[in-house]
């Protein structure tokens, strides 16, 4: 049974060997270097889910005072809207101060959104396959719309103006999960917590774990949901320009239409993951007196893990049922 729902049959929208094939393909378009790959530095994955928890575990501590097992930063929140680079930018000492400096800062998370939203749009594999007239970004990424022709390497440029007018929307697509993912920890650890500070049980840290367990265990499978929605609403977004709420109710329904095939992209995207952290484990043990080069790498290798990433799950939102307004089909 296990080896079914991993391998799937004919039948299904994404077996095992044609999401292999959808990997491959995307790493194949996302190996020769170019600037495209600092869109892709930028493309969330789905380890956010973790480092989100962590963080908003991080925000209970500090507000309750109340020591929580796997608490981290507060700060980490921000890696759901930018790169985790800009988290030593905040500062610490007061709240007020981090709302200020994110504020100055929106205008430039506006900006790498647009660039993630535009990486989505150009990745879609529908676009070099279809006859016809081109849209302007496919035009000028050199992108001839002709059978069975080479996918390009996605440029940098064609990305942003791929992503023109959708920069807000694509940020407000993560804060909309920002905003679930709270919601959810309010309702899942906030009883355990009331519970404590009510009856002057902070100091019980076992008996914390134990109230914590289940919640907790909800709250990751929760949030690991939200990165995969993500996904799926990122691209939904970028070919429909049909709103956050619609985006993330179109990729709900591609998720649950096809939960295996989902499954089988999810778990690629993970197999991807632990090889770039592999990876980055290695860099960073072997050019630890060669800070610079190491720096440089790395932003490679999340460039290039990005652009495959994106690519991954612009094969797999097609695979699953998503459509384009430029199909033309009525409704959209």
């Amino acid at each position: 049974m296990a080896s079914s729902i991993l391998l799937g049959s004919p039948s299904d929208r994404l077996p095992l060997r044609a999401a292999g094939e959808a990997l491959l393909q995307a790493v194949r378009r996302a190996r020769r270097p170019g600037l495209g790959w600092l869109a892709g530095a930028l493309y969330p994955g789905l380890y956010l889910n973790l480092v989100l928890v962590h963080a908003l575990l991080g925000l209970v501590e500090r507000t309750t005072g109340i020591v929580l097992p796997g608490a981290g930063d507060p700060k980490l929140l921000i890696t759901l809207f930018a790169p985790q680079y800009l988290v030593h930018l905040l500062p610490d000492e007061s709240p007020f101060l981090l709302v200020v400096v994110l504020a100055l800062l929106l205008p430039l998370l506006v900006a790498l959104a647009r660039l993630v939203v535009g990486l989505a749009k150009v990745l879609d594999p529908e676009l070099w396959r279809r006859r016809g007239a081109a849209p302007p970004y496919v035009v000028e990424a050199g992108i001839v719309p002709e059978a069975r022709a080479v996918e390009p390497f996605p440029l940098l440029g064609p990305a942003w103006r791929a992503g023109r007018g959708l920069g807000a929307a694509s940020l407000g697509l993560w804060s909309m999960l920002v905003v679930l993912l709270l919601g959810a920890g309010f309702v899942l650890i906030g009883p355990a917590v009331m519970l404590l500070r009510l009856t002057g049980l902070e100091s019980a840290s076992a008996l914390l774990a134990g109230l914590l367990v289940a919640p907790l265990a909800v709250l990751f499978l929760y949030a690991a949901v939200l990165m995969v929605v993500n996904q799926l609403a990122l691209h939904s977004l970028a070919h429909n320009q049909r709103g956050v709420a619609s985006a993330i109710t179109h990729a709900w329904r591609l998720a649950r239409g096809a939960p295996r095939s989902t499954l089988r992209v999810t778990l690629l995207d993970i197999a991807l993951s632990l090889a770039v952290l592999g990876t980055e484990a290695l860099l960073v043990v072997g050019l630890g007196s060669l800070p610079s080069l190491r720096v440089a790498l790395l932003v490679a290798l999340y460039g290039f893990a990005g652009v495959t990433r994106a690519g991954l799950w612009a094969r797999a939102y097609r695979a699953l049922g998503g459509l384009s307004a430029a199909d033309a089909v009525p409704g959209l």
